[in-house]
């Protein structure tokens, strides 16, 4: 009888003891599941857009409730959206935006939106092939392509890639055109050197040494890459103010459009066509 009481006694203690074990194990598994599926959400967040700490849609810079621990530790939030009051396009949510643009309708203003066009990929790794692809509006869309059409005749697209508040456009002949996020042209870059082949004299070697500095250099407004409408307003102020010289000079550079006249004047002028200074 007694030795029955005592295999009863030992074989209820080891079902307990399988039964503790079996618990213990589906219980690490299911944290082991659980760091596994936050590293991989993590993961998969910093390798779309930059730092959003508390996976809540919002990156840091952007977030009033950095940690989500439900105290602001990221500036105001006005109206409660999540959105610190420098990253909210609409801080009072009267659905007016009066703190920037926001092209994706993600509540953050494009100056602090990671992700610009809300496609999922970070604007430092956002490339199209054209304009189409991009979630610009329609209207920035026409008025960047009817650039491209007057002043670039014949040249396609070829990669459009929306950085720091800059929408960059590559065309078929190497040129680089930079617009602002409204569709406004900034600033082009020509990245056609045509360099001469090993075996050219030394004479042609000379010519070419200056050739990334002739780069962005004209004649002439009209040989130059600058809008007719920017062309036009030079012109008309140079022949409202030095009537009777010409133009012998055009350089464009550091976001400034240098003019020299026939009588040794140099002009600066901005991009869209307005008088800066002289240069000295």
């Amino acid at each position: 009888m007694k030795k029955f009481i005592l295999l009863t006694t030992s074989l209820f203690l080891f079902s307990c003891s399988v039964a503790e074990m079996n618990e213990q194990d589906d219980l690490t598994k299911e944290l082991e599941s659980a760091v596994l599926s936050t590293e991989d959400t993590s993961q998969k967040t910093n390798s779309l857009t930059s730092k959003d700490t508390d996976n809540d849609g919002i990156n840091d810079v952007a977030d009033a409730d950095v940690d989500g621990d439900g105290e602001l530790d990221n500036g105001k939030d006005d109206d409660g959206d999540g959105i610190n009051n420098l990253s909210d396009v609409d801080v009072d949510n009267d659905g007016v935006e009066d703190n920037g643009t926001d092209i994706d309708n993600d509540g953050i203003n494009n100056e602090n939106d990671d992700d610009i066009d809300g496609d999922g990929i970070s604007n430092e790794d956002d490339e199209y092939q054209n304009l189409s692809d991009t979630s610009l509006t329609r209207a920035v869309q026409e008025k960047i392509t009817n650039y491209i059409n007057t002043n670039y005749t014949g040249k396609t697209i070829t990669e459009v890639e929306i950085e720091n508040q800059i929408i960059e456009i590559e065309l078929s002949s190497d040129v680089s055109l930079r617009f602002d996020l409204n569709g406004n042209f900034l600033s082009f870059d020509n990245d056609n050197n045509n360099d001469s082949d090993d075996s050219n004299d030394s004479d042609n070697d000379n010519d070419n040494d200056d050739s990334d500095d002739d780069e962005n250099e004209y004649t002439s407004l009209s040989s130059s890459n600058l809008s007719a409408s920017v062309q036009q307003k030079i012109d008309t102020y140079i022949s409202f103010n030095y009537a009777g010289q010409t133009i012998v000079e055009v350089e464009v550079e550091n976001q400034k459009i240098e003019i020299e006249l026939s009588n040794d004047v140099e002009l600066i002028f901005d991009l869209n066509g307005n008088f800066l200074k002289l240069d000295n």
